[in-house]
């Protein structure tokens, strides 16, 4: 499987605070990727660095061989980079097809799509999430767990070549959670969508879902490996507890 995106000593800086120092990382087609980090560690900011929200004060990201540092989000999505976020948002007053149908329409495989296919995308993408029975249902009424697999459902429809996967199951219960990351591996296999989630605290959830763990701390990325490895290493618990284990 060759290379999908490749960020490049990227820095940004907020004032005197430098929120990335540096970072470099590359992710190859099919992986499933967690980055965590406490508080502050950089996450967010490299999240929306990746997806145009903001531009790096240096380095560059690629994506496809294609350097994409200057395109703006739309554009990106275009190219196939999809984005989730920790606060779901739909559109409360359409019924959930609708919603998954305007993410068929705007995406990778927008143009020229007409609405009728729109939908039918849509209804096959609502199986794969397991919102069956929610179709025409307005997405304001769901409950927080529906809302994040409509936000997932939603980025699956524009049709990603990559998927970034902001705080998926942030306040979910085990349950709900163990059920977000099987349909996440689940679209993976189906659609062959490379996956790159940030996880905050839920290490039970980052050691079922990844292949690959990305470690950052102020700025920087401290260690990446297999969960097994990350998860246990002695810098990781350090800085997760505060104290040298």
């Amino acid at each position: 499987m060759g290379e999908l995106l490749r960020v490049e000593s990227v820095s940004k800086r907020f004032g005197g605070v430098v929120a990335l120092d540096k970072v470099s990382f590359s992710v190859d087609e099919g992986e499933l990727i967690a980055i965590i980090g406490p508080n502050g560690s950089g996450k967010t900011t490299l999240f929306n660095v990746i997806n145009g929200i903001l531009k790096p004060d240096e380095g560059r990201v690629y994506f496809l061989g294609r350097d994409i540092t200057g395109l703006p989000p739309y554009a990106r999505v275009r190219l196939g980079i999809a984005r989730t976020f920790q606060v779901p948002r739909p559109w409360p007053g359409l019924s959930v097809l609708e919603n998954i149908a305007i993410g068929a329409l705007f995406g990778s495989g927008g143009r020229g799509l007409g609405v009728a296919e729109a939908l039918s995308q849509a209804r096959n993408i609502i199986r794969v999430v397991g919102l069956e029975g929610k179709a025409e249902v307005l997405a304001g009424q769901l409950t927080a767990p529906e809302k994040k697999l409509l936000e997932l459902a939603r980025a699956i429809a524009m049709k990603p070549r990559l998927l970034l996967l902001d705080e998926i199951v942030a306040g979910m219960s085990p349950k709900d959670a163990d059920r977000v990351v099987d349909t996440v591996r689940k679209v993976r296999d189906e659609y062959g969508i490379t996956v790159v989630s940030m996880v905050e605290h839920v290490m039970r959830v980052v050691a079922r879902f990844a292949e690959r763990v990305i470690v950052m701390h102020q700025g920087r990325i401290l260690l990446e490996g297999s969960p097994h490895e990350v998860l246990r290493h002695p810098k990781v618990v350090e800085v997760y507890l505060g104290v040298a284990p």
